[in-house]
C-alpha cells in the first residue's frame, strides 16, 4: 500500500455508527487520524485492523467538532488535512482535485468538493443576509462552468464542514477553530476568519463528495438535546450576541411561554425542545 505523502485526513466519531467503514473505504490510499469524542467502543477495535488510521487519539471525553479538530492538529504534520465527516463518502480522484486547488492558490485557505447532496454546501456569510444565504445552486454550477477558469473552481464565503481541505498553514496562523464552538457554526467562523485575513474559501466542482447528512450518529434523546442545544448556542457566539441584550431575554421569555403551551397540550417533543433552547440562552448568559 503506498500512501499519498501531501496530505492527512481527519475524522471526528462521536457516537457514530458504521457508515464510517463506507467512507474509509475510498480512502485506503491516505493516512487518517480518528477523533475518538465518546461512545465508539463499538468501531474502536475494528479501526485498528486499517492500516492507514495512524492514530486514534481521544481526551477521554466529548470535545466538541471544532476542539476535536485543533487536537487532532497537533498530531499533523503536513501541508494540508482534510477534514471529513464519517458520513461523507469522496474518492482519492476528488482529493486529488481539492490538493491541486491548493496547491494552485497561495492563498487558498480551504477548498471544498462539490457535495451533490447538500444543496447548501457552501455560500455567503450570514451576516450579508438572513441566515446562512447561499449564493450558488446545483442547478446553476454547470452553467457557471463556461465562465470560470480552466480549473473550473469558484470562490465561496463559507463551506459547510463535512468535506474540506485545510491548509495547515493558514490554520494555525488564524488561530484554527475557534474554541468557543461545541458544535455547529464553527466552520462558518473559520471561514470568516480566513476572509478577515485575506484568504480563500475554493469551490472544485470537479470534486465531488456525498454526505447523508445527520447519519453519522445515532439518534437517540442525548443526540437530540445536544443538537438542539447548540444550535441555538453557537449563534450567539458566532454574532456577538452582548449578554445584556434585551433580545436575548426577549427569546427566553419567548421558549418559557412556548414550552408551558406544548406541555398543556401534552406535546413533550416542543416543549423539551424549547426548554433547552432556554437552557442554552442561560448557559450563554452565564459563560458556560
Amino acid at each position: 500500500m503506498k500512501l499519498n505523502k501531501d496530505l492527512i485526513i481527519v475524522i471526528v466519531l462521536y457516537n457514530s455508527s458504521d457508515l464510517i467503514f463506507k467512507c474509509l473505504e475510498k480512502l485506503v490510499n491516505f493516512e487518517i487520524i480518528i477523533v475518538d469524542n465518546g461512545k465508539n467502543k463499538h468501531l474502536i477495535n475494528q479501526l485498528k485492523n486499517y492500516q492507514n488510521i495512524i492514530k486514534i487519539v481521544s481526551k477521554n471525553k466529548n470535545l466538541g467538532f471544532g476542539n476535536a479538530i485543533n487536537y487532532a492538529y497537533t498530531f499533523i504534520n503536513k501541508d494540508y488535512f482534510l477534514v471529513l465527516n464519517p458520513d461523507v463518502i469522496i474518492d482519492e480522484n476528488s482529493i486529488i482535485e481539492l490538493l491541486k486547488t491548493s496547491k494552485k492558490h497561495e492563498n487558498c485557505a480551504i477548498s471544498a468538493p462539490y457535495v451533490k447532496t447538500d444543496k447548501d454546501s457552501y455560500g455567503i456569510l450570514p451576516e450579508k443576509g438572513k441566515g446562512i444565504k447561499r449564493s450558488y445552486d446545483q442547478n446553476t454550477i454547470a452553467n457557471r462552468l463556461d465562465n470560470l477558469e480552466p480549473s473550473g473552481s469558484f470562490c465561496v464565503d463559507v463551506t459547510k464542514g463535512c468535506s474540506m481541505l485545510i491548509n495547515s498553514l493558514h490554520f494555525k496562523n488564524v488561530g484554527m477553530f475557534s474554541k468557543e464552538y461545541f458544535l455547529f457554526w464553527e466552520e462558518i467562523d473559520l471561514c470568516r476568519k480566513f476572509l478577515k485575513n485575506r484568504l480563500s474559501v475554493i469551490v472544485n466542482p470537479k470534486a465531488t463528495a456525498y454526505h447523508t447528512a445527520g447519519s453519522s450518529g445515532k439518534n437517540n434523546l442525548s443526540e437530540f438535546i445536544i443538537k438542539t442545544f447548540y444550535s441555538e448556542k453557537s449563534p450567539l457566539y458566532y454574532f456577538k450576541v452582548k449578554k445584556n441584550s434585551l433580545n436575548l431575554y426577549k427569546n427566553m421569555i419567548k421558549y418559557i411561554y412556548r414550552s408551558i403551551t406544548y406541555l398543556f397540550i401534552l406535546n413533550l417533543k416542543n416543549s423539551l425542545k424549547n426548554i433547552i433552547k432556554l437552557a442554552a440562552n442561560l448557559s450563554f448568559i452565564i459563560g458556560k
